[in-house]
């Protein structure tokens, strides 16, 4: 049973400075003495006298203004009014390039709120703090579900309390979410909802200056999607802040996300329609303090709580001009999938089919280069690392003394076998001709394109804590080195290497930079080489 939470408490400051906008006002917009904005707009042919309408429609906090033929739901509702029934009526058969108007103030909504196949349509509320919909007695899973549909819109108000996933869009080509908040409000707990904003196997997706919170799973998640932008976002006291999953060309930046088990994660899991993405660019953003406990289940309840940032079981991924401190495990994780699951015996019964349509457990091509890293590694935990951390903070390691926990880890495990020829069977799942062969998915060993690189990272530890700051690699990738295996040369055996990381030997190498990715919605492209080009975060 869900909690019902009351009295809800402003958006902590943290993210409003970031969500803030300033009303902007043009052309036949006049603002009255009031609160309400006087649009003006003439009916006449151009050349014409015509005549002159006024309305009085209004605008959100974000600067959205409503145009005179806005569909407005339940005007006259007052607070804590039930309006599921305005809002069926409003959203049933709605009409293309609607826009469709929540009223200010807070309500509840007790079903599913269902929008098939919309075209062009607006769904917007007062601002991200001015219209709330509390969801805690609905019947329904999804609070607010999209379904197919092109270049829609869902911005300025908050859903509450889901029973399950907050705001969902599936199948649809143009979506975007702004000022839009998901929150379950208490500490992170179980019986909390699983995803805030959930735009899942869609094209052309945007999400900006959106707020999330409580997410027993992700906070703010795209996943088997493509051409993806996510920027100026908050995600707060989620399992997983940030998360892109199995998704082909994604820009994530300029994104808070602290209070999170982990604060952004990009992984490919085995199962999914979308087999796998790549080319994804996780740049610019803020990570920190990301050390609640996990309360997550599936996929997302093996993401060590402290981590900053986590690539598992995908490839070309690039992580730059990040600052991730404070995070209690590390600051950026990267791993196969093989460090959840090492049954390779296995795999061909229980992920043939992902692997025939090309998800595959390794990971290739990831880079992170001219990040701030301080101040992590200093509580290591979670169950995927137990014995790894054990290592690394005993003797019991390359370096024969008790160490910081990496703030960079590689597991490394994946490359070894690859290199070793123990995963060349695997490669005839992959079948000829496939999109995946010519996306060059393999099971090959790495080549210099394939490796793990970290360089050029700033260390921001006090002068007290300076070599503190390692990287670390949990099995060497050579398959020649008899310390990488037992004495039978049957299995691998980890080498728990670390060195510091400025200088380090260890991933020491560089990649070509990946490309931009934008997203076009109502013929414009947003994004580093669309709206964003004067953005100083894109000239990084």
């Amino acid at each position: 049973m869900m909690k019902n939470r009351t009295g809800r408490k402003a958006i902590p400051a943290i993210a409003a400075g970031l969500l803030s906008s300033s009303l902007l006002l043009s052309g036949c917009i006049e603002v009255n003495d009031g609160d309400e904005i006087t649009q003006t707009k003439s009916s006449g042919d151009s050349g014409n006298s015509g005549t002159v309408d006024t309305c009085e429609a209004g605008g959100s906090t974000s600067g959205f203004t409503f145009p005179c033929d806005a569909i407005f739901v339940a005007p006259d509702a007052q607070q804590g009014d039930d309006i599921t029934e305005a809002l069926l009526v409003a959203l049933f058969e709605i009409p293309q390039n609607a826009v469709v108007v929540l009223p200010k103030g807070e309500f509840t909504v007790s079903e599913t709120i269902t929008i098939n196949s919309a075209s062009g349509v607006v769904l917007t509320g007062h601002g991200i703090e001015a219209t709330k919909l509390d969801f805690s007695n609905s019947t329904g899973d999804d609070s607010i579900r999209f379904e197919g549909g092109t270049n829609l819109t869902i911005r300025d108000f908050g859903v509450y309390e889901s029973n399950k996933n907050a705001i969902k869009v599936t199948n649809a080509s143009g979506v975007h979410f702004a000022y839009t908040a998901t929150v379950w409000e208490g500490p992170l707990e179980s019986d909390n909802g699983a995803y805030g904003l959930y735009p899942l196997q869609s094209q052309n997706v945007l999400l900006e200056n959106n707020y999330a919170a409580g997410s027993a799973d992700a906070g703010i998640y795209v996943g088997q999607s493509r051409d993806v932008v996510i920027r100026d976002n908050v995600a707060v006291r989620n399992v997983a802040g940030i998360e892109v999953e199995n998704t082909i060309n994604a820009d994530v930046y300029n994104n808070m996300a602290t209070g999170n088990t982990a604060g952004i994660l990009v992984f490919d899991l085995p199962g999914l329609t979308n087999a796998y993405g790549g080319n994804v660019r996780v740049f610019n953003n803020t990570a920190y303090a990301n050390n609640a406990p996990n309360v997550g289940a599936g996929a997302v309840g093996i993401a060590p709580p402290g981590t900053g940032i986590l690539v598992f079981a995908t490839s070309d991924v690039e992580i730059y001009n990040n600052d991730i401190t404070d995070n209690e495990t590390t600051a950026i994780a990267i791993a196969s999938y093989l460090l959840a699951d090492d049954d390779l015996a296995n795999y061909p019964s229980k992920y043939g089919q992902a692997m025939t349509n090309g998800w595959t457990p390794l990971v290739r091509n990831v880079y992170a280069h001219n990040n701030f890293i301080a101040r992590n590694g200093t509580n290591p935990q979670g169950s995927l690392l137990v014995d790894i951390i054990n290592g690394y903070t005993s003797p019991y390691n390359a370096s024969g003394m008790a160490q910081v926990f990496p703030a960079i880890l590689y597991d490394g495990v994946g490359e070894l076998l690859a290199n070793a020829g123990q995963l060349v069977a695997f490669q005839d799942f992959i079948p000829a001709g496939s999109q995946a062969e010519a996306d060059g998915v393999s099971y090959q060993p790495y080549g210099q394109e394939d490796q793990i690189c970290a360089n050029d990272n700033v260390n921001g530890n006090p002068a007290t804590s300076y070599d503190d700051v390692n990287t670390g690699q949990v099995f060497g990738t050579d398959p020649l080195d008899p310390n990488n295996w037992n004495a039978g040369f049957t299995a691998p055996v980890p080498s728990l290497l670390i060195e510091p990381m400025i200088g380090s030997s260890l991933l020491n190498c560089a990649h070509n930079r990946l490309p931009p990715s934008t997203a076009s919605i109502n013929g414009v492209v947003y994004g580093c080489t669309g709206d964003d080009l004067s953005e100083a975060a894109c000239a990084l």
